[in-house]
């Protein structure tokens, strides 16, 4: 697997729709992935930056997390599980080496979204180190 199957990989397992921040799917495309059971309903749902270098250079990329509700209570759940598995884990076997995830700070930040303001986000950033295996 190499870096971005990797990292798309981690965001795709908390059971909500993740996706590369660049390629939002349209309405149509999301309620596929409902329908096929991928999820529940399109909130709350993650999307997140892809950055990668070589080997041995970190990069801080972020990732947000949204939901539609009046409460941060789904945001802050969330954040807290990904903390949770963050710090749980080990590092991620790539095809030339290891990922290992790591927890920027700080590490969540709640902002709201001016054009919606029943829309919740929640930014959070992370570290991430390339290893060669030997």
């Amino acid at each position: 697997m190499n870096k971005e199957q990797a990292y798309s990989e981690f965001w795709s397992g908390f059971g909500v729709l993740a996706w590369e921040e660049n390629s939002m799917p349209d309405d149509k495309t999301i309620q596929s992935l409902i329908d096929a059971g991928v999820a529940e309903a399109k909130y709350p749902y993650i999307a997140y930056q892809v950055i990668v270098d070589d080997l041995g250079h970190p990069v801080f990329p972020m990732a947000s997390i949204y939901d539609r509700s009046t409460s941060w209570k789904r945001v802050d759940e969330l954040a807290n599980v990904i903390s949770e598995r963050i710090q749980k884990m080990n590092t991620i076997k790539l095809d030339n080496g290891r990922m290992f995830i790591t927890k920027g700070s700080p590490f969540m930040q709640h902002q709201m979204e001016s054009e919606d303001m029943n829309i919740r986000r929640v930014i959070l950033n992370l570290g991430i180190e390339f290893f060669t295996e030997y």
